[in-house]
């Protein structure tokens, strides 16, 4: 596990609106982690290693049977960005879930997630060996809970698994997982898993659109591939928190801020791997013009709109600096084919995020 690894704020989030009803509060989950000087609106991105403190410090604090339960079910397809709803525009549940795993790095979960086939259906199971005995009970409650929870939001009908099996420390009585997830629970077994029936798993899903599916995958595939070729920490971390935000122009001092950093260090650190911070952002800002381009039916004014530009004439000259071609000679040499879905798409995930 890279446990300096970043992503957004959304599982802390939701760690702390559950501490809150637990009498528990943020500034005592975020103790040693690096955040508590800070409000919790102002962190919109952090490491993994600062989420795993952060439940640690709740569980250390109030060890209530089934709270990853509770936790868990606070997931929606929103809480999981673009990947929220190419999972909603798949075909079947198991295209979902093969979306998901091929776009791990977008996805919530903060340990390994492997799939394992048998006659009766789909074995999805948790590597929870991988986190510290006194985090494993919530993180895999929470995550299987998730599931269930994303899951019937899919199929828009509750989702009831085939199997439960746990492996885990400080575990609830058998009978409150079973109530949960209404199935069998196997409290002796060797892994942390959920049975899914091939039924489910071919089940056609009631918002399926092939292109809307198209669009988003071929996204959510930007995203994963556009640090390839940056191997530089700081400068991988500013590239993804930039692409996290790219609804708007943000200056080097919020991108500072977000990592916790100030505008001088983080110039001077990022001038020291050989990144400069106008170059990455221009990076950021030129790759979505021209995936939001490739779609024909998208005005120069909402494109300038969905980058940050009060007008399409900024973009566009920002846009020739970047490639010596305006939009429209950029557009005229392009022979792919139109995400026609993307102007929706990025507008109810720029309404769901609250920009």
């Amino acid at each position: 596990m890279d446990w300096r690894q970043r992503r957004d704020n959304t599982n802390v989030r939701l760690l702390l609106e559950l501490a809150a009803e637990l009498g528990v509060s943020a500034q005592q989950c975020l103790a040693n982690t690096g955040l508590q000087d800070r409000p919790p609106e102002e962190f919109s991105s952090l490491q993994l290693w600062q989420e795993l403190a952060v439940i640690r410090n709740l569980v250390a604090l109030h060890s209530q049977p089934g709270a990853g339960l509770r936790l868990g079910q606070r997931y929606h397809l929103t809480s999981l960005g673009l990947l929220g709803y190419t999972m909603l525009a798949s075909r079947t549940l198991m295209d979902a879930i093969e979306v998901t795993n091929q776009f791990r790095p977008l996805a919530m979960s903060i340990c390994p997630v492997s799939l394992h086939p048998d006659k009766t259906g789909l074995w999805m199971a948790l590597d929870a060996s991988v986190l510290p005995d006194d985090a494993r009970c919530l993180v895999v409650e929470r995550g299987m809970a998730a599931w269930k929870c994303v899951y019937s939001e899919l199929l828009q009908r509750p989702f009831i698994p085939l199997a439960v099996a746990l492996c885990i420390p400080q575990a609830v009585p058998a009978q409150l997982y079973a109530g949960h997830f209404e199935c069998a629970v196997d409290m002796q077994a060797g892994c942390n898993a959920m049975l899914i029936a091939w039924e489910d798993l071919h089940s056609a899903l009631p918002l399926a659109n092939a292109m809307t599916q198209r669009t988003c995958a071929s996204l959510c595939q930007h995203l994963c591939d556009s640090l390839d070729d940056i191997q530089a920490p700081l400068a991988r971390q500013v590239l993804q928190s930039l692409m996290s935000h790219s609804g708007r122009i943000h200056p080097a001092r919020d991108v500072a801020g977000w990592l916790g950093l100030s505008e001088r260090t983080l110039h001077r650190r990022l001038a020291l791997e050989g990144h400069p911070f106008r170059q990455l952002d221009e990076r950021v800002r030129r790759n979505l013009a021209e995936r939001l381009l490739d779609d024909s039916t998208l005005g120069l004014d909402g494109i300038a709109q969905q980058l940050g530009y009060a007008e399409a004439a900024s973009f566009s000259r920002a846009f020739k600096r970047w490639t010596e071609y305006s939009p429209d000679q950029w557009r005229r040499q392009r022979s792919t084919q139109p995400l026609n879905a993307l102007a929706n798409v990025l507008a109810v995930i720029d309404y769901e995020n609250g920009s």
